[in-house]
């Protein structure tokens, strides 16, 4: 029997392609433009900081929790922030239920990646004790609805929740661990802002924030996690071949969008200040 889907997908790409060719998008944007972010916080009344952050019809819930325990051996006065994605199958026909799949464990770890080499979290402001008590900080991203571009969605959706985080704080006393009705909040720990800026390939077309029908047809990704004046990581997936020229390139234009997008976003805003 005929594979309906490949012959679909050829098609798809073919049509997909001779637009970008002209630099037109599917939805009417030029190769270096994003889709409308839209950004609410502390919308989880139970977690510890919270998002809700639409990338175009890409959504994710993302919610912050924590944990006291003892820190590692290596780093006894520096406590832990871990970022996990669970895709929801209500957010797309292609997630299914069951243990984390590639793709979300490429989420997980491509968002954590560019927070963890920014040094975006001060993990020594999560220590209560050195050696005996420290905050463990869970990140948990939810896709809600998938239209591609999962890791800058999900990058945002991160900064966004650790910048509104309104932790109690504790220290330990004569009793152990006592709480002093005061907070940590996200000024307190997050210094740097990385974004993730995803770009697709297609042939030799490169192009920002691929959409769920670009990205099922692409050759490759290539997500460049930028502070104001730095690269802090990359990830390529796919196929796809990126030369020294190219990647040179992207790192450049990453930087400026990045600026474009943080001014844009403006992150700060979401810092706590109802604890």
């Amino acid at each position: 029997m005929m594979d309906v889907k490949r012959i679909v997908s050829r098609i798809e790409k073919n049509y997909i392609t001779s637009n970008l060719r002209k630099e037109e998008r599917i939805d009417g944007r030029g190769l270096w433009e994003y889709r409308k972010f839209e950004v609410k916080s502390d919308i989880i009344a139970s977690a510890e900081g919270s998002a809700d952050v639409t990338l175009g019809d890409t959504r994710i819930i993302t919610g912050l929790k924590y944990e006291v325990g003892e820190p590692f051996p290596d780093l006894p006065n520096e406590g832990v922030c871990t970022i996990m994605a669970e895709l929801l199958p209500l957010a797309s026909p292609l997630f299914e239920r069951g243990p984390p799949d590639e793709q979300s464990i490429e989420l997980a770890r491509v968002v954590d990646r560019g927070i963890r080499h920014a040094d975006c979290v001060q993990t020594k402001k999560l220590c209560i004790k050195e050696k005996e008590a420290v905050y463990i900080l869970f990140v948990d991203m939810y896709v809600l609805n998938h239209n591609g571009n999962l890791i800058d969605a999900g990058a945002v959706s991160a900064l966004t929740t650790l910048l509104s985080a309104h932790i109690p704080e504790g220290i330990i006393g004569d009793n152990g661990l006592e709480w002093t009705g005061k907070y940590l909040k996200g000024k307190d720990i997050v210094n740097e802002l990385p974004l993730a800026l995803t770009y697709g390939k297609i042939d030799d077309i490169i192009f920002l924030d691929p959409m769920l029908p670009e990205e099922l047809v692409c050759d490759g990704r290539m997500s460049i996690s930028v502070t104001k004046d730095k690269i802090t990581s990359i990830q390529k997936s796919g196929t796809a071949t990126f030369s020294i020229d190219e990647i040179k390139m992207l790192g450049k234009k990453s930087i400026e969008i990045g600026q474009q997008l943080r001014k844009q976003l403006n992150l700060s805003q979401y810092q706590s200040s109802n604890k």
